[in-house]
């Protein structure tokens, strides 16, 4: 009983913030939205939106879907809410101004795929996952959105007993250079409907091993100050090149 109380008062937040982020699109006021995992939040600010979705920064916002995973969203798709979700926020006026990022995937890397693919699991997972975000891109109308690449992996371990880190340092590494060339590969590729932008900082964020460089995290996994300084330097050269 108390944990479908929990679920609830969590959709009845989000939509809440999903009603306020309408008005705040529809008043011209909205530049950014990052969709999808902590990542999403932490490349925003050093918070969560209080209420799922939020403004943590001026002109961005932040929908916090918790800790989904690219597998399960290739294998299952978006809930059919947020699909409901995207399509009103695509019919407010101003939604095409909006910046759409979406981000997943660094989980994986750190949970499960890196062993199952050292064991000989391939990644055709992807194309799916690509497929999913450019329907969510279709639901809102937008004539692009931007894909998140994870950022790589750290030498520091991140403790979560909810998300034990699965497979050696050097196997996540390899797993998460693989990841970023297939990620590349099906964005690329030609396909109908809206456009795919790849939001790859991996060059930007990794040390000379290839490692997150510790100077641009906090805690192992998350992006600190100058990391998240350093995406919206990127994000914006992105978007003049478009």
């Amino acid at each position: 009983m108390r944990h479908r109380l929990r679920v609830l008062r969590a959709h009845a937040l989000a939509w809440v913030g999903l009603l306020r982020l309408a008005v705040a699109i529809a008043r011209g006021r909205v530049d950014q939205v990052w969709v999808g995992d902590s990542h999403a939040a932490y490349f925003v600010a050093d918070h969560f939106p209080p209420m799922v979705v939020g403004s943590t920064a001026e002109r961005r916002w932040v929908w916090h879907l918790g800790p989904r995973l690219m597998f399960s969203i290739a294998r299952d798709g978006f809930k059919p809410e947020m699909h409901r979700a995207l399509r009103m926020l695509g019919r407010v006026p101003h939604s095409r101004e909006v910046t759409w990022v979406f981000s997943f995937g660094e989980i994986d890397n750190r949970c499960h795929l890196a062993p199952r693919v050292a064991d000989g699991l391939d990644l055709d997972f992807v194309a799916a996952y690509v497929d999913r975000i450019r329907g969510a891109v279709t639901d809102l109308g937008a004539p692009s959105g931007l894909v998140l690449f994870p950022p790589p992996p750290a030498l520091e371990d991140f403790v979560h007993e909810s998300f034990p880190v699965r497979g050696t340092n050097e196997e996540r590494l390899v797993t998460h250079r693989m990841l970023r060339a297939r990620l590349a590969d099906e964005i690329s590729a030609p396909a109908s409907g809206p456009r795919l932008v790849a939001l790859d900082l991996t060059d930007d964020l990794s040390d000379p091993q290839g490692w997150f460089d510790t100077a641009l995290h906090f805690d192992g996994v998350h992006a600190n100050d100058a990391g998240r300084a350093l995406a919206q330097t990127r994000l914006h050269e992105l978007l003049a090149q478009a």
